[in-house]
């Protein structure tokens, strides 16, 4: 029995019938819940029989009305908020890193206006420039800050945080490209083009009809150019967020240099990926990816990253020992079929690198064209990355690991990258615990 019901079972009573719900679905399933266990309703200011067909029937009538009143008044606010953001007012609460907010009158309304704090500023352009040089990373601002003991006031700095600080139109000085950029993602631009003069930020709020998804982007967003005044340049500003539309489509492949069994080693338990993580002390294991993200698994168990290896080593030793392959061979002939579909994925690549680079400043038209083009591409590029894969191990044989039989001979000497392709010729999948290890082999 839930709390209401506590209560009125303990005969406490409410003020009025409202008070205690505005909605009829959620009225009549407690009225339901009250019959069932012989609980009289009682409102304190009002008479209602509940005994009687008649009394009921009223009951529910104000109940009606009382939902109406409800969603009423919530309609009522939603408009006054929608209202006061199209109109430039500063609707949010804590003021973004880098600004203070002072007290202003506006229209004859008291409101607020962000102001910039001259050190806190310095830190949010310093992240822009830096973030705009190709190839920088937000791991690369995070030590760099970290490095230079900057002070960021409490703020704790994370790639999420940083990618919500970049994409925040509040820092912009927004010109005509700022227009251009939000017209062309679908936002709802307030404001006429000669507004953006090139000296104000910009507040962007969810519109009304604005999607509950993030990856709907801007569509339906409301932005205004607000009274304060942006901290970067628009050209810096427009060069983060392209950047970063850029590696939300296609992120760039992680490139595994901390263990050779990166993709190979998998959790013997739920089989997700393992990956390597230092311990207290600074010793590498492995820790199931699932466990760590969700608990949603008992995990793998102690396992260490030097311990694996020297297992799988030994294993792939044995294993070619009974193909007598301990000796230097010859080379396998190269694939004609395997050599032309490794063309056909690098000109795939190229197409696909090729279209991304035509999305900056790219109308919605050209977008909507770009990104059905690139969904095409990708499935053909992993139609042929499987092809391959398939070729590749259905043309392994006892002269395939002739070839690469000299690398475990010298395996100490054998480059990082050399040895995962050692590893990525002979085996499928590791399945793995503290308790036991299963190798799936190609040969």
């Amino acid at each position: 029995m839930n709390t209401r019901i506590k209560a009125i079972y303990g005969r406490q009573s409410v003020d009025r019938r409202d008070r205690i719900s505005r909605s009829i679905i959620d009225f009549a399933n407690m009225m339901e819940l009250l019959q069932r266990y012989n609980v009289e309703f009682v409102s304190a200011t009002e008479k209602f029989d509940t005994s009687t067909p008649i009394g009921r029937a009223m009951l529910n009538i104000c109940i009606v009305f009382a939902q109406l009143e409800r969603e009423t008044i919530q309609k009522r606010v939603q408009d006054a908020f929608h209202s006061r953001c199209r109109k430039g007012f500063y609707m949010s609460g804590k003021a973004p890193y880098g600004y203070t907010l002072v007290p202003i009158m506006m229209d004859g309304v008291r409101t607020k206006k962000m102001v910039a704090n001259p050190v806190a500023a310095d830190h949010v352009r310093l992240m822009y420039e830096m973030y705009a040089k190709p190839g920088t990373s937000f791991g690369d601002i995070i030590r760099y800050f970290r490095e230079h003991g900057i002070s960021t006031d409490g703020i704790t700095l994370t790639s999420s945080q940083i990618s919500h600080m970049l994409k925040n139109p509040a820092y912009v000085q927004a010109d005509l490209s700022i227009y251009e950029f939000f017209k062309s993602h679908d936002a709802d631009v307030v404001n006429e083009a000669a507004d953006f003069t090139g000296t104000n930020g910009c507040y962007l709020y969810a519109g009304r009809n604005a999607p509950e998804s993030k990856k709907a982007g801007l569509k339906g967003h409301t932005l205004v150019v607000a009274p304060h005044e942006g901290l970067v340049t628009a050209d810096t500003w427009l060069a983060c967020r392209k950047k970063m539309l850029r590696n939300m489509s296609f992120p760039a492949p992680h490139k595994a240099n901390r263990t050779w069994l990166a993709g190979k080693v998998k959790c013997g338990t739920c089989g997700a990926a393992l990956v390597n993580v230092n311990g207290s002390r600074g010793t590498p294991y492995f820790r199931c990816r699932r466990r760590m993200d969700a608990q949603a698994c008992e995990g793998c168990g102690t396992l260490r990253v030097h311990e694996v290896e020297a297992f799988i080593y030994n294993e792939m030793v044995q294993k070619l020992n009974a193909f007598h392959t301990l000796t230097k061979g010859n080379p396998a002939k190269a694939n004609p079929k395997l050599t032309a579909r490794n063309v056909e994925l690098a000109q795939v690549n190229a197409e696909i690198e090729t279209l991304l680079d035509s999305l900056a400043g790219a109308n919605a038209i050209l977008l909507s064209y770009a990104n059905s083009k690139i969904e095409a591409l990708d499935a053909k590029r992993q139609a042929l990355m499987k092809e391959i894969a398939d070729m590749q191990t259905a043309a392994l044989s006892p002269e395939h690991v002739k070839s690469i039989s000299d690398y475990l001979g010298s395996w100490d000497d054998v480059s990082f990258e050399d040895k995962r392709l050692v590893v990525d010729g002979l085996i499928t999948r590791i399945q793995a615990t503290s308790e036991s290890v299963k190798i799936e082999w190609k040969i």
